[in-house]
């Protein structure tokens, strides 16, 4: 059983991908949107304060409530432990300038967490960082946002960023939640066969993959 997680539940959940449907089914080769940027929510630049008011709007859709929770309350939990890293899935190559140009290209959000030593998940924590509260916005589903910003290197350069020790990315899923599993699939990530049951999620099942190397630049 995993230790208990601040946001109320038990285990370090990640989300519920974005469900491109057989495009998620690994080996699934559709590119992915053009131009995704990972930007940190933790620094204190414009752009930053745009994404983070975006990402606030976002809510889960009515059938994914019980997969993962909104960032209103998971950024919050991730700006009082310095272990953790949040960040917005951008669409464009360019900084977002306004409120609305925010609002328009935030495709998703998730958070970088340093601390898997404090959790059981995998044999060699202290190289390891978890990927947890990952979500993509509704607008933005089945465009393949899910799998191109959890795959490399726009996850590995962020992890690169802020777990230069790390060698290996860890999620948790639940285990009803098949779409995020595609998706995290056509990602690279894979089964490491560890089930954790948490009060009151149920069942979550741990998946991992490696980091490229330099952070697959």
């Amino acid at each position: 059983m995993a230790p208990a997680d601040t946001t109320g539940r038990t285990g370090p959940r990640t989300g519920d991908g974005d469900g491109d449907g057989a495009a998620d089914r690994p080996g699934a080769r559709r590119p992915g949107p053009p131009g995704l940027r990972l930007v940190r929510l933790d620094r204190g630049t414009a752009e930053s304060a745009l994404l983070r008011a975006a990402v606030l709007e976002h809510r889960p859709l009515p059938g994914r409530r019980g997969y993962a929770r909104a960032p209103a309350a998971t950024l919050p939990l991730a700006d009082a432990d310095p272990a953790r890293t949040p960040f917005a899935v951008v669409a464009g190559p360019e900084p977002v300038r306004d409120a609305a140009g925010a609002r328009a290209s935030c495709a998703g959000f998730g958070v970088l967490d340093r601390a898997v030593h404090a959790r059981d998940l995998v044999p060699d924590p202290a190289h390891a960082v978890l990927l947890r509260a990952f979500h993509v916005a509704p607008d933005w589903e089945g465009r393949g946002v899910g799998r191109a910003s959890c795959s490399a290197p726009l996850l590995d350069r962020l992890a690169a960023e802020v777990a230069p020790d790390a060698s290996e990315l860890v999620l948790c899923v639940d285990e009803a939640n098949r779409r995020a599993a595609r998706v995290y699939g056509a990602a690279g990530f894979s089964f490491t066969g560890r089930r954790l049951f948490t009060e009151p999620d149920g069942i979550q099942l741990v998946m991992v993959r490696p980091l490229a190397a330099g952070g697959g630049s």
